[in-house]
């Protein structure tokens, strides 16, 4: 069986050809996906759906059997009766749930107070509130969708606004142990719960595409680990890229109250993945490595690319002692975290001791979050797989990940997990519905 596997991400849009019996890709095709210029995190909805189409192009329906879809999860595109876009595409990096909404608290705030759900600014539900007290949306909005099931729209023809658990659950306020939204909640908090889009079961097609089935859309979250992690039931992924994540499947739900930093997200087929989300990830790194070519630039007049530099006075230094929160970018919901340097000493005063702390504390950072897992989902975890350009291009990050974690580590087969894990998706659910 072969699939076709779409991934939207923030900053590009993949397409691959995934033949699932040689688990190998086919092709491999790519573009930009860019924020508008007006400002903000906001994404033209039909425009990514024409880069898509412009990639593939030229696929003929004898060539794949059906088309799965990963998208990046919690933002909202709204949608007319004739499953239009009338609005951009509000991304997750979305930051207007932050500001103030009554006295000290912020949209946010408010809605997690009211609802007793983690609501975080990016996520669906608190951009759909924010829009919705402010009067900002237009008139002809009949709901919201995630950009992936937008996209299945597109191509299928389907009027039918539904989402299944993996991304619905993204978008906050969302019941893991009912499967659905908690509307109820919701609306008691104010939430105008009529834009919701339904929940469709993961085996049911949004439509046809050259005669195809195109499933609907699946977190890239998931979607990676699905594509990167050969033995869930054992496994530990580890992804480093802008931010950061280390995830683990387990098939229940596990009590996690006082685990602030786990997220449960439902995962495609059944079973949850537990999640451990990071903002800071490898642009911590990429801010020390600003850091070296300022100086450089200020001294010299030169300003060069340092990376490969770093890593050579990295190695200098094997172990320090200066420990180092690189926490730069704080926590989900504004919370800052502990950030800055400890035990620094006439010994340690060196840019060799820096580096290797910094790495050091971008694993420790992970290692953290897998520990504030539930203890028994992370039982019998033998294998360690990575993925992410942070990891791929940083030897001493994936060393210090192998200590914390004190495993080896493996990379995935696939660089564009995503878009595999989505194509796997498909063929699982095609073999299903026959």
């Amino acid at each position: 069986m072969r699939a076709l596997g779409i991934d939207i991400g923030t900053t590009s849009i993949c397409v691959v050809l995934y033949d699932r019996e040689g688990r190998r890709l086919l092709l491999n095709k790519s573009v930009r996906n860019e924020f508008l210029s007006q400002g903000g995190f906001l994404q033209d909805a039909d425009k990514i759906t024409e880069k898509v189409k412009g990639l593939v192009q030229g696929i003929a329906p004898d060539d794949f059997d059906a088309v799965g879809i990963s998208s990046q999860m919690h933002g909202i595109v709204y949608v007319d009766e004739n499953a239009r876009a009338v609005t951009p595409f509000y991304t997750w990096k979305e930051e207007s749930g932050r500001q103030r909404y009554r006295g000290d608290l912020s949209y946010e705030a408010y809605l997690s107070r009211e609802t007793g759900y983690p609501m975080y600014s990016g996520y669906g539900s608190v951009t759909h509130f924010y829009l919705k007290e402010r009067k900002e949306l237009p008139g002809q909005a009949k709901g919201f969708t995630d950009i992936g099931d937008f996209l299945a729209m597109q191509l299928t023809g389907s009027r039918r606004i539904a989402v299944n658990e993996s991304m619905g659950a993204s978008f906050g306020g969302f019941d893991l142990t009912r499967g659905r939204f908690d509307l109820a909640g919701l609306e008691k908090a104010g939430v105008d719960v009529e834009s919701y889009p339904s929940i469709c079961p993961y085996r049911t097609p949004a439509g046809l595409w050259k005669g195809k089935p195109v499933f609907s859309a699946v977190g890239d979250n998931q979607a990676s680990f699905l594509g990167a992690v050969r033995e869930p039931e054992s496994g530990i992924g580890v992804n480093v890229g802008t931010g950061s994540q280390v995830s683990v499947y387990f098939p229940r739900l596990c009590e996690t109250a006082g685990r602030d930093s786990v997220e449960i997200r439902p995962f495609p087929g059944g079973g949850y993945l537990y999640v451990g989300a990071s903002l800071n990830g490898g642009k911590v790194y990429e801010r020390l490595a600003a850091f070296f070519e300022e100086i450089c630039e200020q001294f010299t007049g030169i300003r060069p690319d340092v990376y490969e530099k770093m890593c050579e006075i990295g190695e200098q230094k094997k172990n320090t002692d200066l420990q180092a929160f690189p926490n730069l970018y704080g926590m989900r919901g504004g919370e800052k975290g502990r950030s800055g340097l400890s035990g620094l000493t006439e010994e340690n005063f060196h840019p060799a001791d820096l580096i290797r702390s910094y790495v050091r504390g971008m694993a420790e950072e992970l290692g953290a979050l897998y520990g504030g897992f539930p203890e028994e989902t992370k039982r019998g975890r033998k294998t360690l797989t990575v993925s992410g350009n942070g990891l791929r291009k940083n030897p001493m990050l994936c060393r210090a990940v192998e200590e914390v974690f004190m495993l080896p580590l493996v990379f995935s087969e696939f660089q564009e997990e995503a878009a595999a894990g989505a194509a796997e998706f498909a063929c699982r659910m095609a073999e299903k519905t026959g």
